[in-house]
């Protein structure tokens, strides 16, 4: 069976999600989160898209983030080398906020490369290690993962807009 269009689709349903649950929001709403100590929206989408530049670039085709390769880094103004995983509340509060537009361009770009990969990949090769040294993590084991978390970061994203700005029109 080929898992490629079935992977390809959940992208597809997760970016329609996105889209939506970040229509119409200003700068407070996207900052915004419910205590201290809680992601914000636009955090949230900066570091669900970070996993996915590294999972898939850096990871799964031995390749530089385009978050680095691509200057992304600056443009956000955003830390190197971070994906916002496991950061504490000081952290969270000496977060550079960075453009909401060029973080959709970053997310826009990273997700083309996704895209590209999972369209290009030989489906036999799944059970591929994808890196030395940690036999858990197989190309299947890593689009599993990445699938789960994009829709798990999305849906905290429509949450909060939820908590903003009550439910979809």
């Amino acid at each position: 069976m080929d898992i490629k269009p079935v992977l390809l689709k959940s992208l597809d349903e997760s970016q329609e999600y996105l889209i939506k649950a970040l229509e119409e929001l200003s700068e407070e709403d996207i900052t915004w989160s419910p205590k201290e100590g809680s992601n914000s929206i636009i955090f949230i989408l900066w570091h669900v898209t970070r996993v996915e530049d590294i999972w898939i670039n850096r990871i799964l085709l031995n390749n530089k983030e385009i978050y680095e390769s691509e200057g992304w880094q600056e443009l956000l103004g955003t830390p190197i080398k971070e994906s916002g995983f496991q950061y504490d509340i000081e952290k969270l509060r000496s977060w550079p906020i960075p453009n909401l537009d060029a973080l959709k361009r970053y997310a826009t770009a990273v997700r083309q490369k996704t895209v590209a990969f999972i369209s290009s990949f030989d489906s036999t090769n799944l059970s591929r290690v994808a890196r030395p040294g940690h036999k858990y993590d197989t190309v299947e084991a890593i689009l599993s993962h990445l699938i789960t978390e994009i829709a798990l970061h999305v849906g905290q994203i429509d949450y909060l807009r939820g908590m903003i700005r009550g439910l979809h029109p």
